[in-house]
């Protein structure tokens, strides 16, 4: 299962416990954030560097100790700079379950427009809890399911105690473009391997092809071509890292059929060529 679908359906945890620790570096195959969304809700926080994050089309840059809840459908993704980034994806469903107030409680907040009030800044005791938590899932003492499921209520309790922060209602429109554009981008992950057009996609939207850019660009920060060769070339250092395939083989296979053109794409986003990357990551295995 990819991890770069648009709507991850890679299971986070397990059903008894389904909660999931990720950390990310520079030599990480899912280092870039590529557009996406999960019904789980995730909190991230930024050990090193920094990171331009888009949320539901809205942009938020997060720094060096920032930490950010993200609640559970919205589409994010982002653009690391030098950064090493932890996450944890939970499902608040299963957090919630049999504990009714909390569920009425948080539930307005997680659908709410504006997550300006879900960033937290270095020093703040939400930040202090989730490194407690990260640490729990690191090293996994005994007990630790314990702990960690109190310690993310508590998290919860403190973003529900803390909506003080002015809210945009999501309009129909505004609503309507967002689904369109989930739908694009599935769409894309599920046809990535074949030759896509522009006229395609916007089709898909029931756009025309000049509305359809501004509109997904406004969203994602990358014209629809721009994404397309952004995903493949993800794509294309997933399999790098599985060492099952040629660079030839990877290329095509990710939906490139000009390989001087792969080279020159994939260098453009990841700053080496593909056999560059692929002994930095053996060196680092």
């Amino acid at each position: 299962m990819r991890y770069i679908e648009m709507r991850e359906n890679r299971e986070h945890g397990t059903p008894e416990f389904p909660y999931a620790y990720y950390i990310v570096s520079e030599t990480h195959p899912r280092y870039n954030m590529i557009y996406h969304w999960h019904a789980e809700c995730e909190i991230l926080f930024v050990r090193a560097g920094s990171l331009s994050l888009s949320l539901d089309g809205q942009p938020f840059h997060l720094s060096e100790g920032d930490c950010i809840l993200m609640t559970g459908g919205r589409v994010h993704g982002g653009v690391p700079d030098h950064c090493v980034y932890e996450c944890l994806v939970f499902d608040a469903d299963s957090l919630l379950n049999g504990a009714g107030v909390c569920s009425e409680e948080f539930a307005p907040v997680a659908e709410l427009s504006s997550v300006s009030d879900f960033i937290f800044k270095p020093g703040s005791l939400f930040n202090e809890t989730v490194q407690k938590i990260f640490t729990f899932m690191k090293e996994k003492p005994g007990g630790y399911h314990f702990f960690v499921r109190g310690e993310l209520l508590n998290l919860l309790g403190m973003v529900v105690s803390r909506n003080a922060v002015e809210h945009r209602a999501l309009t129909p429109l505004y609503l309507k473009r967002l689904r369109k554009l989930k739908h694009v981008i599935r769409y894309i992950s599920e046809r990535y391997q074949n030759p896509i057009t522009l006229g395609e996609l916007a089709e898909q939207c029931g756009m025309n092809s000049n509305y359809f850019c501004r509109a997904f660009k406004e969203f994602t920060g990358m014209t629809p071509v721009e994404y397309l060769n952004f995903y493949r070339v993800e794509s294309a250092c997933e399999r790098i890292l599985k060492a099952e395939e040629s660079i030839t083989e990877i290329a095509f296979l990710c939906g490139f059929n000009d390989f001087s053109y792969f080279i020159k794409v994939f260098k453009k986003y990841k700053g080496v060529t593909p056999s560059q990357y692929a002994k930095k990551i053996l060196l680092q295995g």
